[in-house]
């Protein structure tokens, strides 16, 4: 028997009471055994424990698996993408050539995970990785903006935009699986890095990609008292990327990234 208290929410919802129908290929609800469960043509599709803190996430995967309500959007997913990238590109530099920072790793990302063998879905997935990898930098460059000590504050709050990007993500479900990215480009192969101190392959994959590629943009397009006083070329940046290989990098994806620059680019080492 359903809780009365499920049973309720359950009408509010979908203006009828919970019914088990096992004959067809429609969805139904069913109470089993001191459980609820989801059925779809006979076939048990989830389960979960009578527990009035599950009701509501209860009703949410019931109405997708009955098609009362449709799966993410993948409109709202690609509008916020769009604005975050829109406003990480106007608070970025441009190049001479009119693309900042997050443009370019994002283009090397997606044609790096072309190379080594993502397919089309996979390598625009991580093109998005490269976009929105330093969202968080969004909240450091508002500090910066009304702050008398502005290099001082981006300085000393650095560290803080991979938690800061993990914050604005988290506000919709769609983009949750950036998260790990944007939350764990800046750790290092030898758990160094922050925020967490994760370490070889607890890092993630996408994070991994991103942070070769990260410091190969920077280094090359920036100055920066992270990593030198003056530019490197790119050949330069390559020749660290492959000494820093065990400490800040996966040295696997490391040595697969200077090969595709030497394949695709023509920069040799």
């Amino acid at each position: 028997m359903f809780n009365n208290e499920f049973i309720k929410l359950f009408k509010e919802a979908f203006g009828k009471e919970p019914e088990c129908k096992t004959e067809s290929d429609d969805v139904s609800i069913c109470y089993e055994e001191g459980n609820i469960v989801i059925r779809k043509g006979g076939e048990i599709i989830a389960q979960f424990k009578d527990e009035e803190s599950d009701y509501g996430f209860i009703l949410k995967y019931y109405a997708k698996k009955a098609g009362l309500i449709s799966p993410p959007d993948k409109q709202i997913e690609e509008l916020l993408k769009s604005l975050f990238a829109n406003i990480i590109v106007l608070t970025e530099v441009e190049d001479k050539n009119g693309f900042s920072h997050s443009q370019r790793v994002a283009k090397l990302a997606e044609e790096f995970a072309k190379y080594i063998g993502m397919d089309e879905e996979q390598a625009t997935e991580m093109m998005h990785h490269g976009i929105l990898h330093d969202v968080g930098k969004i909240a450091i460059e508002q500090l910066m903006l009304y702050s008398p000590t502005r290099l001082r504050n981006l300085e000393a709050h650095y560290e803080d935009h991979p938690l800061m990007g993990t914050i604005y993500l988290s506000i919709n479900e769609n983009l949750w699986k950036y998260i790990p990215t944007v939350r764990h480009h800046h750790e290092r192969w030898d758990g160094k890095g922050f925020p967490d101190g994760l370490k070889g392959e607890e890092i993630p994959f996408c994070a991994r990609i991103i942070s070769i590629i990260n410091y190969y943009d920077e280094v090359t397009n920036f100055v920066s008292a992270d990593w030198d006083s003056e530019l490197k070329t790119p050949k330069q940046a390559l020749e660290e990327i492959r000494k820093l290989e065990g400490t800040y990098f996966d040295p696997d994806l490391a040595e697969k990234f200077i090969a595709f620059m030497g394949d695709v680019y023509g920069i040799k080492i």
